[in-house]
């Protein structure tokens, strides 16, 4: 008798108090019973016998599920029938020994049933094992869940369609009540949008009807988008010309080779002469990499193929020639498909594609505008995943067009089934351009986690790369060469291995290879255009015509890029509005461009308030400006820095004799020390740094300082404590300015209140969920106040409710100690 399937082994290893076993007939009830006697629980067949044991309970009907009252929602694993379903490889594994056609055939026939398996196991021995489903002996097994009180002619009914949804209730002539009452009865099952029996025992009741009513039932589940159910309809059916023709308009390259190669294997060998079975073969071939084998058969198809299948067969022209790189050829078979097509899934196909391929040309308005197009025609279709992938392609338009914000925004309002790894990688892009490195490498390595998972190398692949850019913005060039370098070594995709040379030679030119650089350069190229710009940077192109080009393909982060080399006046206004307009944090910040701006920083004081001064406090300090970040150990001495903070921590201009006096009151002159101050700053960072008239000094520039943040999130927290306190308090644990509190008191007074404050508040936050935590909270908390009675109280109250009497007792120690030294 099989046990349970490996994949729940896991679940029930940390099984809570109570475990409940699926209601679904035959899901592995008697296998869950055998693992609790072993694990010595209680089974439970009713829910008035669950007490406070660690149990097993068994549901007769699912309206017991209701009677379950548990103290927390963590006491009880609530198992559904998919937790117990065998996959393919557990059901072969597990018929290791029996025939590899009976095995496959019996996984077929079931679809991971754990009673089929059952069965399967007994019969796969026998010399009559196959055909399973009508031996007397399993006919026999599944007659104990045919219920007798139900009429053969309903069951039959009941069994027409793989999957009942509401829509067919009518069609088949069963009413909402009799599905409900045998779900509850556990006879049927929730499954994608509604209930199955059991595949063994459906198959068991299957009665064939009129092929035109077989046709009309696939087609109502193949309008709500089941196309799997309506393939299985159909092909019970033999109704091979429509199973074709629903593969053809359903079929998509990411369902991967497999499932068309078995969709195909079904078909028999007398209609393998349809022109659709010739055009799956093709598109076969062409997913298996022979895509000048899938031109040759499409070629010859187009020739003689019906109107109807025409566009399908133009699009796949299509596909096939953009794998090949040939995208204008393709971009040219999408538009004549589209003239031979109104509204209908293919038109929204040929859109599709005809976006990507534009966007491979550099037409990114142009794509941008046809992917729109595809997403609302497949909306207007009620096609909820087709949309979503044009909509995430859409995305991807928008970062390609230098629009990262925008992008961002399209990412975040996809559906669930978006974004796929392929669009968070370009997500990460979309963070490179807005400067927000950090977020760029979490994305990418989620985008990689998640490729790695499906089996995508190319997506790895793609993440590696732009990780490989990330590198060399941190200034980490070797590690971005070995990036690259290893994409080129693994693959033979050529966008793969172009856009890794674009990065070595970005790495040769920085490192002043410039004959290197070239030699790699002239292996670049990419979806996006930045490979045209570095080209211009290394002054192997003309800049005017790149800049119109540009322009013209709507590359907006480049036209930046670009009027930025150019460096006249003009043209850095002109980059200066495209920045601040699209957030291109990148471009305004990082040391490899912002030098850029100097001309139009010391020409116009006007674009001062684009060019924050942004200087760290927690944890050490740190002053980054224009691209330039300096540590305290920068500065010529500690009172300098002290002076850049102060000038910082106020909006309104500063008295000299104020800041010379609270700085450099030991010295004879501390003016004359305060302006030799100024000046290292202006030398160290701009002579526009800093404004000087005779009684005051003040920034010119904007200030981002972080303990300004802190205070305004930290009232806010105290006044509103929610989600995501716990984050902030750990972001900001670091002590405040090490290495210059002593010259700013009141501001570090004020930062360890309100640390204190917030872990009392996370403490007391914690102490009904969390009482470990609770008790880590109010040590903070003590550590950075140890005469708060409020948090001695706390700490007390947890170690008694953790049932610690000794620590409570000591606490209250420490407690008394503390108040009486406070009281002096």
């Amino acid at each position: 008798m099989p046990g349970l399937r490996p994949g729940l082994y896991s679940l029930l290893r940390t099984a809570p108090r109570v475990v409940v076993a699926p209601v679904g007939v035959g899901f592995g009830q008697q296998a869950l019973a055998r693992w609790a006697q072993r694990n010595h629980r209680l089974v439970v067949r009713d829910p008035s016998g669950l007490g406070r044991e660690a149990c097993l309970f068994i549901p007769q009907r699912r309206r017991q599920l209701e009677s379950i009252h548990l103290d927390h929602p963590d006491e009880g694993l609530f198992l559904h029938e998919a937790d117990l379903t065998y996959t393919k490889g557990e059901w072969l594994a597990a018929l290791g020994t029996a025939r590899e056609a009976y095995a496959e055939e019996s996984y077929h026939l079931s679809q991971g049933w754990p009673e089929g398996l059952l069965i399967a196991l007994q019969l796969s021995q026998r010399q009559d094992a196959i055909p399973l489903l009508h031996h007397p002996l399993a006919q026999a097994h599944l007659g104990r869940f045919i219920p007798k009180d139900v009429s053969r002619d309903t069951l039959s009914r009941l069994a027409s369609s793989p999957l009942l949804i509401p829509e067919l209730y009518d069609f088949l002539g069963l009413t909402p009540g009799l599905v409900a009452e045998l779900y509850d009865r556990g006879l049927l099952y929730a499954a994608d949008q509604g209930y199955r029996l059991p595949a063994l025992l459906r198959r068991a009741l299957h009665q064939p009807m009129p092929p035109q009513r077989a046709l009309e039932l696939a087609q109502i589940l193949a309008s709500k988008h089941l196309h799997s159910p309506a393939l299985e309809i159909l092909r019970e059916h033999r109704l091979w010309e429509a199973y074709l023709e629903l593969i053809v308009e359903t079929y998509a390259p990411r369902s991967g080779v497999q499932a068309l190669r078995e969709h195909l294997s079904q078909v028999p060998p007398s209609h393998r002469n349809l022109e659709a079975y010739e055009y799956l073969t093709a598109l076969l071939r062409r997913s298996s990499g022979d895509i000048a084998g899938a031109i040759q058969r499409l070629q010859s198809l187009q020739q003689r193929a019906s109107p109807r299948l025409q566009a399908w067969v133009i699009n796949a022209l299509g596909v096939a020639y953009g794998m090949q790189g040939n995208y204008s050829i393709a971009a040219e078979c999408f538009k004549r498909g589209l003239a031979q097509t109104q509204v209908s899934p293919v038109h929204g196909r040929l859109l599709h594609n005809l976006g990507i391929a534009q966007l491979h040309l550099h037409r990114y308005r142009e794509g941008a505008e046809a992917l729109a197009k595809a997403a609302s025609l497949y909306r207007d279709l009620g096609n909820p995943v087709e949309e979503a992938m044009s909509a995430e392609n859409l995305a991807n338009a928008k970062v390609f067009e230098g629009y990262p914000l925008v992008a961002l925004a399209e990412f975040s309002r996809l559906s669930p089934i978006c974004p796929g790894s392929l669009a968070q990688v370009n997500m990460g892009r979309a963070y490179i351009q807005l400067g927000e490195l950090e977020k760029a490498k979490q994305t990418l390595q989620t985008a990689r986690l998640k490729a790695s998972e499906a089996g995508n190398q190319r997506t790895v692949k793609y993440s590696e790369v732009v990780q490989a850019q990330v590198a060399l913005l941190e200034e980490q060039p070797e590690l971005a060469y070995g990036l690259a370098s290893g994409v080129l070594h693994t693959t033979q995709e050529a966008d793969l291995r172009r856009e890794a040379h674009l990065v070595r030679s970005q790495v040769e030119f920085r490192r002043g290879n410039l004959e290197a650089a070239r030699e790699e350069l002239a292996h670049a190229a990419n979806i996006t255009f930045s490979h045209k710009t570095e080209a211009v940077r290394q002054g192997l192109s003309p800049l005017e015509p790149t800049l119109e080009e540009a322009r013209e393909a709507g590359a907006t982060f480049d036209v930046a890029q670009l009027l930025m080399l150019k460096g006249d006046l003009a043209s850095l206004r002109e980059a200066l509005s495209l920045c601040q307009h699209n957030g291109y944090g990148l471009l305004l910040q990082h040391p490899f461009y912002s030098h850029h701006w100097l001309p139009l920083i010391k020409a116009d004081p006007s674009c001062w308030a684009a060019f924050p001064l942004s200087i760290q406090t927690f944890g050490g300090f740190r002053v980054s400006f224009l691209g330039k970040t300096l540590g305290l150990r920068d500065f010529p001495t500690k009172k300098i820095a002290a002076l850049l903070l102060a000038l910082a921590l106020h909006s309104r201009p500063q008295k000299r004799e104020m800041l010379a006096e609270w700085l450099w009151t030991e010295l004879n002159h501390p003016l004359d020390s305060l302006q030799n101050a100024v000046s290292k700053l202006r030398s160290l960072f701009l002579p526009q740094l800093i404004s000087s008239s005779k009684h005051q000094l003040s920034l010119n520039f904007p200030v981002v300082l972080d303990y300004v943040e802190f205070v305004k999130q930290a009232r806010a927290f105290l006044e509103t404590p929610g989600p995501g306190l716990e984050d902030f308090i750990q972001r900001h644990s670091e002590p405040w300015l090490p290495e210059l509190a002593e010259l700013f008191p009141l501001e570090r007074s004020e930062v360890e209140r309100y640390q204190h404050e917030l872990w009392a508040t996370l403490a007391e936050q914690q102490q009904g969920e969390n009482t470990s935590l609770a008790l880590v909270a109010y040590r903070h908390a003590l550590a950075l106040d140890p005469y708060s009675e409020r948090a001695w109280q706390g700490l007390i109250a947890a170690y008694e409710k953790l049932d610690n009497p000794e620590m409570a007792a000591k606490a209250r120690r420490s407690m008394a100690e503390a108040l009486r030294e406070l009281r002096g």
